[in-house]
């Protein structure tokens, strides 16, 4: 630590030796002599420059002593030269001229563009609490292609399986993710947080990462709030287009192997809905006078092909009763093939025994659809309305052949597919006006709709008896087919009003109205194969014995499982209001105080598991304080201290206590309808270094502390041999711990990023929580360190054509993957390392070619158990496998 500490105030003491004020001045607006922010000053012949900051200022770091040219420009104006004298201190103020000669004043207001890494960076350091985010042009240089994956580069942030989102040790349940500031919902009925890789960047503006709470904000969250901006018009008519080629090294013109499907995947398959709503007794009839299924059990083999991805973005003003109308629109595609080979899973027993190992084959296909449409127009002179449209479509189709011993030593193969389909459909209105000098209006509000959709699960079993093959047929769930469909509707409206006493103290108040619906709904289609007996000399080709003709004459019987259990309503509506001032008792201290009240009203339609209709009601009323305060020690150097109340609520199927399972296959769950709010405390105290000169340049340390008071946390009892999961109010849990985020430019072509998190939790179970080993052990999920680095070259070659070279490192450590219960001890990942890297060059100012290649180290990924013998024991492996991507883009 010692270390750490003197390296850090070695750089700072280096920066602020190296930097000294030379050339400085603003860049404004020549009409309205209005600044403008994120205008761009480059030196001629050099890779240096800098972009203005909220007040349109800039500085430039020391030069040598000789005449320099200067290169101002902005999006839609005339860019301008100017010669400098770099032998005296100079100070600009540089004036632009527009374009389009009808731009006016409320043109330059709706410019500001945040999607740089400067422009944010800037944005950080003039943000009343602390943020971290990552704009559109750095996720490019840096490869990334969806937010998950730029969330991941954050400070503090990691991605369990099934996308759980893991913010300072806290899981899912604790963060919270909006849309251009308004709520999102998940389709995921066993995560809080929507798939974050249903967004591409080829859409999104910035991602903002805000991990205190402020009143203005639901107050559901104590690990992070991630407000994901979708792009926006910043002047000027534009058009691009790229393309992209790539695969995965282990997969690329390999076999690869898939289920039978009737359509592509740009369809979405099923069942038609007649089967699934008809009488029970009607179906036993219809099923033999009309197949419902439009596919089979059989698996075909082919090579797999390369990835393929395009985008296409273009955007328009046109001026239209005296103001402007501004048009952005995108769209991206992507398909994706990635195998898995020679991978395991065993579970063991208390004492070290294998009950059953599988070694398995995957081979999954993903599409990915995303569209953005935003249309804004422009009022008066500083107001403006706009609507925002997001669509996306997620499809993962897998197909997995699992061979192995089962805890009955039954000698078994397995053919299963499963297709999970994850859509969002997003409509957004906005506006926003101001009243003389002194008073601000904006409202918002939109509609969304998610979906979940698993369409045709299907599993054949085989047991191998000797030389032969024969159909598993221990019970009637070994052939089965699953139809599973989630769809949850969220309206949301937001109006809020500020009163600015001055020019930098000002009253902030609003009123907030969400309401979520979700309804859930499977059915599960069991073969009954006693009749049946065949001669089985390939498990991939099974029509001859499984076909529809045994269906018709009574050799398979299909038995349509349906319960009241199987489904399930549920809903939740929040109505806040909140008020809060941002006051700066001096000119170097601001003090942002905020209390928020909310009226929660949850609730969860079901049956029991004999079928009996309840309701389960969970409605509470809270309020809470938030105060983040900021210390400007000088321009380059800050303090934040923030303390703050909020709420951890339970999710719908948390809440309801009857044997629910998503999936064939999948954890079975059990709600407990006795579980109540959590409530969590936070205090966390940051200190920021922004060079004053060059903002590439920062440091910031973070120490943070939270009480969890009645968390919810996942339990575990056992039924009939196998674990249920359920959930319980533990008594306290506690999260702690310090983060470090380091940029530096070390020469004008070679910069460096470092972030590391060092984290403790701890969780206390409740005594009669279940099966559990460990009553005391780490929040699920938690990693107690994680590191990403980054190193970066962008050289100027060629006609001063920019190439960038990005070479970027993460490390997650060691965590809990599954909680032990009976006398095992926690299923644990070990460390994980991955290294990427990323090419750009810029051909000409039209055409661009990119080169990234993805997880160079191609670790294996481990779990290991421990037994009560203190052994640890392997108990899953697998590769993820190298991959690249080449591609072009075109821009107009």
């Amino acid at each position: 630590m010692r270390k750490l500490a003197s390296l850090l105030l070695t750089l700072s003491a280096t920066t602020a030796l190296v930097q000294a004020e030379n050339i400085k001045g603003t860049v404004v607006d020549k009409t309205t002599k209005e600044p403008l922010i994120g205008a761009t000053i480059q030196v001629a012949g050099t890779t240096m420059g800098t972009i203005t900051d909220f007040d349109g200022k800039f500085e430039l770091p020391e030069l040598e002593n000789k005449a320099y040219t200067l290169i101002i420009s902005y999006v839609s104006y005339q860019t301008q030269e100017i010669q400098v004298d770099a032998t005296k201190p100079q100070s600009l103020e540089v004036t632009l001229s527009s374009d389009d000669k009808q731009l006016n004043e409320v043109t330059v207001v709706a410019r500001k563009n945040l999607e740089g890494e400067k422009a944010l960076l800037l944005e950080r350091k003039k943000a009343s609490v602390a943020v971290e985010n990552i704009g559109s042009k750095e996720m490019s240089v840096k490869g990334i292609s969806n937010v998950e994956e730029g969330v991941k580069k954050i400070t503090g942030i990691s991605i369990a399986s099934a996308g759980q989102l893991i913010v300072r040790g806290l899981g899912d349940r604790y963060s919270t993710t909006t849309l251009n500031g308004l709520p999102i919902a998940s389709p995921n009925p066993d995560n809080k947080l929507i798939p974050l890789d249903l967004f591409p960047t080829s859409t999104v503006k910035n991602i903002t990462v805000s991990k205190v709470y402020e009143a203005n904000t639901f107050a559901d969250y104590s690990g992070a709030h991630i407000d994901i901006s979708t792009k926006e018009s910043t002047g000027g008519d534009f058009f691009n287009i790229g393309f992209n080629m790539g695969g995965q090294f282990n997969t690329l013109l390999q076999d690869f192997y898939t289920m039978d499907r009737a359509q592509s995947l740009f369809k979405n398959p099923g069942i038609d809905s007649r089967f699934i709503n008809m009488e029970k007794t009607d179906f036993e009839t219809a099923v033999k006078n009309e197949n419902p299924f439009n596919t089979s059990f059989d698996v075909k083999k082919r090579i797999s092909l390369p990835n393929f991805s395009g985008n296409i973005a273009g955007g328009k003003d046109w001026e239209v009763g005296g103001q402007t109308l501004s048009l952005l629109a995108s769209f991206t595609a992507s398909n994706g093939e990635q195998t898995t080979r020679d991978a395991f899973f065993r579970t063991l027993e208390a004492g070290g025994s294998t009950l059953d190992r599988f070694n398995y084959d995957s081979y999954a296909q993903e599409l990915k659809l995303g569209a953005l449409a935003n249309l804004s127009y422009t009022l008066r002179t500083a107001d403006h309305i706009g609507y925002t449209f997001f669509y996306s479509r997620n499809i993962v189709d897998t197909y997995m052949r699992r061979e192995g011993i089962d805890y009955e030593d039954h000698n078994l193969i397995g053919n299963n597919n499963t297709t999970h389909i994850y859509s969002l459909q997003n409509h957004q209105i906005n506006g926003h006006h101001e009243f003389g000098k002194q008073w601000e209006l904006n409202w918002s509000g939109s509609y969304s709709k998610t979906g979940s959709n698993e369409p045709d699960r299907r599993q054949l079993m085989f047991e191998k008896d000797g030389d032969k093959l024969k159909l598993f047929k221990l019970n009637r769930q070994e052939t089965m087919r699953y139809f599973g469909a989630l769809n949850e509707e969220e309206w949301v409206g937001d109006i809020r009003s500020i009163y600015r006493f001055d020019e930098k103290n000002f009253l902030r108040f609003g009123a907030v109205y969400k309401d979520k619906q979700r309804d859930f709904n499977s059915t599960r289609f069991y073969y009954n194969l006693s009749k049946l007996n065949p001669e089985i000399t390939d498990t991939y080709i099974t029509s001859n014995f499984m076909g529809y003709d045994n269906v018709q004459n009574g050799t398979i019987v299909i038995n349509r499982d349906q319960q009241p259990k199987d489904q399930y309503e549920a809903g939740h509506t929040i109505y806040a209001a909140f008020a809060e001032t941002e006051y700066y008792p001096m000119d170097n201290f601001l003090l942002n105080i905020g209390l928020r009240y909310e009226r929660s009203e949850q609730w969860v339609n079901y049956a029991t598991d004999g079928g009996q209709a309840k309701r389960n009601e969970l409605n509470t009323n809270d309020l809470f304080p938030a105060v983040n305060m900021k210390y400007t020690l000088d321009p380059s150097n800050s303090l934040r201290l923030s303390v703050s109340r909020t709420v951890t609520r339970p999710s719908f199927i948390e809440m309801a206590p009857f044997l629910y399972q998503e999936s064939y296959g999948s954890s079975q769950i059990r709600g407990n309808a006795d579980l109540k709010n959590g409530y969590n405390y936070n205090l966390d105290l940051r200190y920021e270094f922004f060079d004053s000169n060059n903002v590439n340049n920062m440091i910031a340390l973070t120490g943070y502390g939270k009480i969890l008071q009645d968390p919810i946390e996942r339990t575990q009892t056992l039924s009939g041999g196998a674990a249920v999961h359920s959930f319980q109010n533990a008594s306290t849990g506690v999260a702690a711990g310090l983060e470090v985020e380091l940029r530096r430019e070390l020469t004008r072509d070679i910069r460096v990023g470092v972030n590391g998190s060092f984290m403790y939790t701890n969780v206390k179970l409740p005594e009669d929580g279940g099966a559990y080993t460990n009553a005391q052990r780490a929040l699920q999920g938690a990693s107690p360190y994680l590191v990403n680095a980054d190193i970066s070259y962008t050289p100027t070659i060629r006609n001063e054509k920019p190439l960038t070279a990005t070479l970027l490192y993460n490390l997650q450590g060691p965590r809990i993957h599954a909680v032990g219960i009976s006398g095992l001890g926690d299923e644990k990942q070990l460390p994980v390392h991955t290294l990427d890297f990323v090419a750009s060059y810029q051909l000409n100012n039209h055409f661009s070619l990119k080169l990234e290649v993805t997880d160079l180290l191609n670790q294996d990924i481990v779990f290991k158990q421990e037994t009560k013998n203190g052994d640890n024991l392997e108990v899953e492996r697998f590769k993820r496998g190298t991959g690249f991507e080449i591609g072009f883009s075109y821009a107009l």
